[in-house]
């Protein structure tokens, strides 16, 4: 009879840990494919921009940070939506800069924020579960919510992928 019982335990102990290991196996690959096209989308969205601020750069003979800065001023000045989805592109070129990471995260927060601009709090939620700069999964599917909230498929897209993988860490804390 204990013999029995001990069987019974041993095997749902060992369905247990199977089911949990297929399942961290699950999640690993929704990571996986979620960080490809995060880091992917990143890079497409912002290698446009940072070839136009680094050719801008060398035609006037001044570093790319400097080209940047006039520029996302003149972008900012002019305010229209246009001129803000450049901005946020802009911003995210130079996220890509060694030590701008939680600036430039910071300022795509406020672009979302402070002008509405959804394109700029959607590549926030994206910026902000990647492994640059401090990463904050509640914030990123916070800018990724309201992005999607907001009208953009990609977000909602994403908001998907980044649900499949933070999901059940986000719920359990």
């Amino acid at each position: 009879m204990i013999r029995s019982k001990m069987r019974i335990l041993f095997a749902a102990a060992t369905s247990l840990v199977a089911h949990i290991a297929l399942a961290g196996t699950a999640v690993a690959d929704d990571c996986d494919r979620y960080e490809q096209h995060r880091d992917a989308y990143l890079y497409r969205a912002g290698a446009g921009m940072a070839q136009a601020v680094n050719q801008m750069a060398e035609s006037r003979n001044v570093p790319v940070e400097a080209a940047a800065f006039y520029w996302g001023g003149d972008l900012l000045r002019a305010g229209d939506p246009a001129s803000m989805r450049s901005l946020a592109l802009l911003t995210l070129a130079s996220y890509n800069w060694d030590g701008h990471e939680q600036r430039a995260e910071a300022a795509l927060e406020r672009l979302f924020m402070e002008r509405q601009q959804v394109y700029a709090g959607f590549l926030a939620g994206l910026m902000l579960s990647d492994d640059r700069g401090p990463a904050d999964p509640y914030r990123a599917r916070a800018y990724l919510r309201d992005a999607a909230d907001a009208g953009s498929s990609d977000a909602e897209a994403f908001l998907g992928l980044f649900d499949a993988c933070h999901g059940r860490a986000i719920a359990f804390n």
